[in-house]
């Protein structure tokens, strides 16, 4: 009797193929599902943080607004001819010509505000017109509170220290508004007549604030909404008196929600393939099994799968082996780099796009990333470096480089990265506003404390000498009330150039605010040096300035405070210079005085 010959069917091997092939289809499935998983939850992580660099943004925009609203407030509180012409005398014309509707079409504020110490409205300008005598029952308990906020700051020169800062109601509109009390130009005191009188200026939440946010932080819709909507950003809106006032909302970019997108159909259609293919093993494994160990078809298929996902992404990818050359790199990073995919296989990463810690300062390849990774087989991960492009130039970076193993050891590791240059771009405006002067682009206070308390801690170090020159300009008020304040603003500008050609490359010049000017001498080798320099300051201050058409010449007053001589820490400094400037007015203006009485 003849033997049946097995069939390849009933084999061992094909039965235990068969097996493995279930084992493969279940591993499959549970890698796709944690796959899915991780995916899910790494883009919400993304997700989230996007909305919250959105929220924290808005909101230092938002502080922004309101300390430039408190800046141009304190221009006009301390100003001696604003107290005679609101409080003592009011004069209906003069507030048309200065904070009233002038101040509304030259500094761009939306609402110009007098209020008597009982709350009786003296002077009211919106864009739709000017009023007077509103009485005290007119005002919202929000712009009561506010009110009563600024009355109770101290009577001080700081605009940080004397202006109250709040949202308020006033007819239908929500303002952001900053208020102060009135005090004297000269000597910063309450005036005898109403000494509770408050000015203020408002730009409208909705029509000025949030459209001038959205300029900033780009293509997002800013909602107002009386409650809080689900799934959006949001912050809430609190009245100067406590009470809410809805909240500011908007959907926020989602870069994890995009990729997932993106990526998921990927996954899914390639385990799909890849599920059609084992069914078609199984269906025909009599065949496969004899071609197992020579048909490669399933591994080109998931190479192309790889190739897919790694086009599809939106960072740049890019691998490298364990001597650190390139061997694969997705089009998002040949398009960020500017290379071609020919230009860089086979290259040294380090050679071509270095990391730098600076725009120009290469990173030294004992510490280059890459070449960390590749020797203790740590991830690294970093957003404060940058990438050199095909053309020479840099752009920053955030990146991360992990470690590819084979067998427990490092066989070469990938790049993924992304440019963040629109993110530091935001980042430098909102710091620039927050440390220069609008109107000039000189260091405002906070700047020129910050360098000033630099220089006096290298100062005790090396024993060295720091000078302060606080510089107030004689007659700039005489300037204003004749020309206007848009044409006094042209006067400053000139004035803070004329300032910066006086002194050294190493001296700082500053406005802490009005016509009042500070320059910081951080090299100060003889007690004259500080004469000297204040002596050129007046010369570039005689000739006299064009103010389109309009010439007029303005003198400055100096005080000179000195350290260790006349203190150590910065307030004492600004003060001593201060009260040395007002030695400068007495003895006849157009001079300078040393705090010690030194004379040079």
């Amino acid at each position: 009797m003849l033997n049946r010959p097995t069939e390849v069917g009933d084999t061992p091997a094909v039965r235990m193929l068969g097996r493995l092939i279930q084992v493969v289809a279940v591993t499959l499935l549970i890698s796709l599902t944690v796959t899915l998983l991780m995916l899910r939850h790494a883009g919400r992580v993304q997700d989230a943080a996007a909305a919250n660099a959105s929220m924290v943004q808005f909101q230092g925009l938002l502080a922004a607004e309101g300390r430039q609203l408190a800046t141009h407030v304190r221009d006009y509180s301390i100003w001696d001819e604003a107290i005679e012409r609101l409080i003592v005398h009011p004069d209906v014309d003069w507030w048309d010509a200065n904070p009233g509707p002038h101040a509304i079409a030259t500094i761009g504020v939306s609402l110009s505000m007098v209020v008597s110490g009982t709350d009786q409205v003296q002077f009211a300008t919106t864009a739709a017109g000017t009023r007077r005598a509103i009485p005290a029952m007119a005002l919202s308990p929000s712009l009561r509170a506010l009110l009563s906020a600024a009355r109770q700051r101290p009577a001080s020169a700081s605009t940080e220290a004397a202006v109250a800062i709040g949202l308020v109601e006033f007819g239908d509109t929500l303002y952001l508004a900053a208020a102060s009390r009135f005090l004297g130009e000269e000597h910063p005191e309450l005036p005898a007549t109403d000494p509770d009188a408050v000015m203020l200026f408002g730009d409208g939440l909705d029509d000025r604030v949030l459209p001038e946010i959205v300029a900033i932080m780009g293509d997002l819709e800013l909602q107002r909404l009386a409650k809080s909507p689900v799934g959006a950003v949001q912050v809430p809106l609190i009245l100067a008196d406590d009470r809410p006032a809805g909240v500011v909302a908007w959907e926020p970019p989602q870069p994890g929600h995009a990729l997932l997108m993106d990526v998921i159909p990927l996954i899914i259609g390639g385990f799909l393939i890849v599920v059609s293919l084992s069914v078609l093993f199984a269906i025909r494994a009599r065949t496969f099994a004899r071609q197992l160990y020579t048909d490669d078809s399933l591994r080109s298929e998931l190479a192309q799968r790889n190739e897919s996902i790694l086009e599809a992404v939106g960072e740049g990818i890019f691998g490298i082996d364990r001597t650190g050359r390139i061997q694969f790199l997705n089009p998002a990073a040949q398009q960020l780099l500017g290379y071609s995919e020919s230009e860089l296989l086979g290259q040294d990463a380090n050679d071509l796009v270095a990391f730098r810690q600076s725009a120009g300062q290469r990173v030294p390849d004992a510490d280059s990333p890459l070449r960390r990774t590749l020797a203790d087989g740590r991830a690294v991960t970093s957003e404060s470096e940058y990438f050199k492009r095909k053309d020479g130039g840099c752009f920053p970076i955030e990146y991360v480089v992990t470690p590819m193993r084979s067998a427990q050891e490092v066989t070469g590791a990938v790049v993924v990265f992304r440019d963040i240059t629109k993110r530091r771009e935001t980042e430098e405006e909102v710091l620039y506003r927050a440390n220069y002067d609008a109107l000039t682009s000189l260091p405002n206070r906070n700047l020129l404390f910050e360098r000033l308390n630099q220089e006096l801690k290298l100062a005790r170090r090396e024993s060295k000498r720091v000078g302060v020159l606080f510089t107030d300009l004689d007659r700039f008020k005489e300037v204003n009330d004749s020309l206007g304040h848009w044409t006094g603003d042209l006067l400053l500008r000139q004035v803070a150039l004329r300032l910066q050609g006086s002194v050294r490359d190493t001296d700082t010049v500053g406005r802490l605010g009005g016509d009042e000017f500070v320059i910081l001498l951080p090299y100060v080798y003889g007690v004259g040096d500080p004469g000297k320099i204040a002596g050129k300051v007046l010369d570039a201050l005689q000739a006299p300035f064009d103010l389109e058409g309009h010439t007029v010449q303005v003198e400055a007053s100096i005080g000179i405070a000195l350290f260790p001589e006349d203190g150590d820490e910065v307030g004492t400094l600004i003060h001593q210079a201060d009260m040395a400037m007002y030695q400068a007015k007495s003895a006849g203006r157009a001079t300078y005085r040393y705090a010690s009485g030194t004379c040079c």
